[in-house]
C-alpha cells in the first residue's frame, strides 16, 4: 500500500453527518447523545493509538446506540485497527444499511477493502463516495481510487483518478503528490517538475521530494537546480535512506 492513502474518517465521521434514508430505531436522546460522546472519545483513543480505552468507549457507543450508522462506522475502524478484518467488513456493512448513500462511509469502507486486497470491491466503493452530490471532498475519494489502482497495478486508471481529483481541487497534496510521483516513475520529467512546483507551495519538503527535485533536474539538464535540491537534501535530512542514496549516487559521477 502506497504510504499517502488519505484516510479521513477519524476525523470526519465524528463531526459531519449526511443523513440517509433509513429507518432508525427509537432511541432515547439522552442516549443518542452520549453514544455520540463515546463515540468521539473512542475515535480519540484511535488516533493516539490507545486502542483498549477507544474500545472501552466504542462498545459502551454500541450499546446506547447501534442504529447509528456513524457508531457503527467508528467500530468498524477500530475493528480493523485490532486486526479483526471479518467484524470490520460487517461493521462496515452495518453502517451502510443504515445510511446507504453516505460517502464518508463509503470512503473509509473503500479504504478498508483496499488495504484487505479487496480492489474491485474498493473501487466500487471510492467511485461511490466520489459521484455521491452531498460529498464535501470527492477529492479524497478520487485520490485514494488511484492509489488503490496502483495495487492492481493500473497506472493508467490511476492516473485517470488522480486528475479527476486535480480537477475538484488543484490543490489537493495527495493527488499531487501521487501525480508528482507517478509522471517522474514513467521519465515525464517536465510533468515531474509541474506537479513538484505545486506540491511544495502547498507542504514543506520531504526527502523524497528532494530525491525526486534533484534526479527529475539531473535528467531534464538543469545541474544548478539538482544541485541545490541535492544540498538540501543533504542539509536538511542527513540521516534519511534518500540521503544515503544520493551519496551513493555522486560517489558514482551522479548517475
Amino acid at each position: 500500500m502506497k504510504p499517502i492513502l488519505v484516510f479521513p474518517g477519524l476525523t470526519l465521521l465524528g463531526s459531519l453527518v449526511l443523513a440517509g434514508c433509513a429507518a432508525m430505531p427509537q432511541v432515547d436522546e439522552r442516549e443518542q447523545r452520549a453514544a455520540q460522546v463515546n463515540m468521539e472519545l473512542g475515535l480519540h483513543y484511535m488516533r493516539n493509538n490507545e486502542l483498549e480505552q477507544a474500545k472501552t468507549n466504542l462498545e459502551r457507543a454500541l450499546r446506547q446506540h447501534p442504529g447509528s450508522a456513524q457508531v457503527q462506522a467508528a467500530y468498524a475502524l477500530l475493528q480493523e485497527r485490532l486486526r479483526e478484518p471479518r467484524l470490520a467488513d460487517q461493521h462496515f456493512r452495518r453502517a451502510l444499511d443504515l445510511e446507504p448513500g453516505n460517502p464518508m462511509i463509503q470512503n473509509n469502507y473503500g479504504t478498508f477493502l483496499c488495504r484487505q486486497n479487496r480492489l474491485e470491491e474498493a473501487d466500487k466503493a471510492f467511485r461511490a463516495a466520489a459521484d455521491h452530490p452531498l460529498y464535501p471532498t470527492p477529492e479524497v475519494a478520487w485520490t485514494n481510487a488511484g492509489v488503490c489502482a496502483l495495487k492492481t497495478p493500473d497506472e493508467a486508471l490511476a492516473e485517470t483518478y488522480f486528475r479527476r481529483a486535480l480537477e475538484l481541487n488543484p490543490r489537493h497534496s495527495a493527488a499531487l503528490y501521487e501525480m508528482m510521483r507517478l509522471t517522474f516513475e514513467s521519465g515525464r520529467y517536465l510533468q515531474t517538475r509541474a506537479y513538484l512546483q505545486r506540491l511544495t507551495e502547498r507542504v514543506p519538503h520531504t526527502p523524497e521530494t528532494l530525491w525526486i527535485c534533484y534526479r527529475a533536474e539531473l535528467e531534464l539538464g538543469n545541474r544548478d537546480t539538482s544541485g541545490v535540491c541535492a544540498l538540501r537534501l543533504k542539509n536538511d535530512f542527513p540521516d534519511s535512506e534518500q540521503t544515503s542514496r544520493l551519496l551513493e549516487t555522486e560517489s558514482r559521477g551522479g548517475r
